[in-house]
């Protein structure tokens, strides 16, 4: 019963594996209808340093069109391992086997032997597949538009466009070795071919070499003004091949002189480089044939494209050599390139440039605004230290004013006490005793008293008014300037028993009220300062209109004095109130002087009357000609 029960569920499991293996097998079939195909065919082995290349280039330009679902495959004939026959066979045998039941669209034939064994078994092995040939030769016309056709695209080798290139960097050459062995006489009779038109130029030397040591022997030979160009060489081993490219690095390091190639995947090993087609550009451009197939397209309708020729160099051979960049052609491929710093580094070295540049504009702003503050405060300390000079000199000056002032006025009231009050008791007495006399008018005792009393009178009224004309003189602001000075003169010449002599040059006429008084005041200080202080005994005076100036001078042969020690005494008080008297009305006072030199004052004022409105009043009292007896 048990059996039973396993044979049942055996049975039921055979049928729902049968039915998913057929809903699988639906689903691949409509996944393969669906799916296009493209299958490339490589004349060498998987190995060979061109085919991973190309096939790179062939799946990512398939891969930039997601609209299309593409099964790429790759295919490799290795004739060069086994017979051509052999391996022709082989290869359709297990195409045949490999792709039956999926349709090829696309076959792609690179190099002229893949294309011959994609015609010769095209019939059987894809029937319905479009070529693309990639080869140094495209076929005919005829060969091209039969079945679904094919595309044609030359990749023939530039061994002309390379050897131009080489002679046009190396002109003084003189001889051009060349070397292009292969198993395949016509290839290398082409190369001759091609290269016969140089014969004239320079002298071409093909090296035929068919060992390795002897190939490498003849290039360490070379003569020098010389160059190699190396095409290939096949050493072919049984059990062991040699590419081509692997001697291309031993004959490059061998080499004695500059050595320029064929193929791009010599540059790198040794050689200085040529005119090539890159074969990532070729497999791109390859596939894009293909993608115009698969979107319908006809192969055969297509024109032959030639592959696009690009100079390429190794940048280290340049400098090994010292041939100038600056030679090669336009658009050259320039290879292994060491950067420069500048290359390499151009943002950082911008960025720290900016930054340098931004902290030098903030230094230099710094410095800008350091100066400026040490200059301001340089000022603000003179200016401080003047102030504070000043605040000095005006705190002397105040005590000094207020010494004068209280010396003013102790002046004021000796010559009232003394003199004047003297002569009023004098004249109280007098008057007393004549009140007590007989009476008669004209006794002699009388009339002897009256004239005791005018006499005092008369005094009082001399004193009064000399105390007046001290402190304002009314000559001055009813005469003017000239007539009050040269009355003055004479006073101090009767008064002082000196010589003091009055001039005037030019026209004075009425001057600023201001301006007389000023130079007034200072003339009668001068004149009383070198009287009392200097012991003069000669003075000469003068008084000159020049332009719009007028210009007193003050001469005496006093004994003189030190100026600078006068300024600092207490007692100079006298050239200061000269200095700032001019100074109020715009004027300027110049002393010359020294010891046992005498005294010669000038005060320059400005002589133009106001513009408008009366001339300025002047105080009907001023001390500071009484102040002038300290200085």
């Amino acid at each position: 019963m048990f059996a039973r029960f396993l044979l049942s569920c055996g049975r039921h499991l055979f049928g729902v594996l049968t039915v998913a293996f057929a809903l699988t097998c639906s689903i691949a079939s409509a996944q393969q209808a669906s799916s296009r195909t493209v299958l490339t065919i490589h004349s060498g082995t998987e190995d060979f340093f061109v085919n991973p290349v190309l096939d790179a280039a062939i799946r990512e330009t398939l891969g930039t069109r997601p609209d299309l679902a593409i099964d790429y495959f790759a295919e490799y004939l290795e004739s060069a391992r086994f017979g051509a026959r052999e391996a022709s066979t082989a290869l359709a045998d297990y195409i045949g086997r490999k792709y039956q039941g999926r349709r090829i669209d696309v076959v792609l034939a690179i190099t002229n032997e893949s294309l011959r064994f994609a015609l010769d078994h095209r019939a059987s092995a894809f029937p319905d597949a479009a070529i693309v040939s990639v080869g140094l030769d495209a076929p005919d016309e005829s060969v091209r538009r039969e079945g679904p056709g094919i595309a044609a695209m030359v990749v023939g080798i530039a061994h002309a466009h390379t050897l131009n290139f080489a002679l046009a960097l190396h002109p003084s050459t003189e001889q051009v070795f060349v070397i292009a062995n292969s198993g395949d006489r016509p290839n290398m009779d082409s190369v001759r071919a091609e290269l016969s038109g140089f014969s004239q130029r320079v002298r071409l030397t093909y090296i035929e070499e068919p060992t390795l040591p002897r190939l490498l022997a003849a290039v360490k030979a070379m003569p020098p003004r010389s160059l190699l160009f190396y095409i290939w060489h096949s050493v072919i081993v049984p059990g062991q091949v040699t590419y081509s490219n692997e001697v291309a690095r031993l004959v490059a390091e061998a080499a004695p002189v500059p050595v320029y190639g064929s193929s791009e995947f010599y540059v790198g090993l040794g050689i200085v480089g040529g005119v090539m087609r890159t074969t990532r550009d070729t497999g791109m451009r390859a596939a894009e044939m293909a993608l115009e197939i698969l979107d319908g397209t006809r192969a055969g309708s297509m024109p032959v494209e030639d592959a696009r020729l690009v100079p390429i160099v190794d940048w280290r051979q340049l400098r090994r050599w010292d041939i100038d960049p600056a030679g090669l052609p336009q658009g050259s491929d320039i290879r292994f390139r060491t950067p420069t710093a500048w290359e390499l580094y151009r943002d950082y070295i911008i960025a720290i440039a900016v930054v340098l540049a931004a902290q030098l504009m903030l230094i230099a702003g710094l410095l800008v605004q350091r100066h400026r503050r040490r200059r301001a405060e340089e000022t603000t300390r003179r200016s401080e230290a003047t102030l504070r000079t000043s605040y000095e000199r005006i705190r002397q000056l105040t005590g000094r004013l207020i010494n004068a002032q209280e010396a003013a006025r102790a002046g004021i009231a000796r010559d009232l006490h003394d003199d004047i009050c003297q002569q009023l008791v004098f004249v109280s007495i007098a008057v007393s005793n004549l009140k007590t006399s007989s009476g008669e008018i004209q006794d002699a005792g009388a009339q002897e008293a009256f004239s005791e009393l005018e006499q005092k009178a008369q005094g009082m009224f001399n004193g009064i008014r000399r105390l007046s004309h001290d402190l304002h003189p009314a000559s001055l602001r009813l005469l003017g300037l000239g007539p009050a000075l040269k009355t003055h003169c004479a006073e101090v010449a009767k008064g002082y028993d000196v010589e003091v002599s009055f001039k005037t040059e030019g026209e004075i006429g009425q001057l600023r009220q201001d301006v007389s008084v000023c130079l007034f005041r200072i003339a009668q200080e001068s004149l009383r300062n070198g009287v009392v202080h200097g012991g003069a005994r000669r003075f000469s005076v003068s008084l000159v209109c020049a332009g719009d100036d007028v210009e007193l001078t003050v001469s005496d042969d006093g004994h003189g004095f030190d100026l600078e020690a006068a300024r600092r005494s207490v007692s100079g008080l006298g050239l200061v109130s000269m200095e700032e008297r001019a100074r109020v009305v715009g004027g300027e006072v110049r002393i010359t002087t020294g010891i046992e030199q005498g005294t010669t004052i000038r005060v320059r004022c400005p002589a133009e009357l106001p513009q408008s409105g009366p001339l300025p009043s002047v105080p009907q009292r001023d001390s500071s000609a009484v102040v002038g007896h300290i200085a």
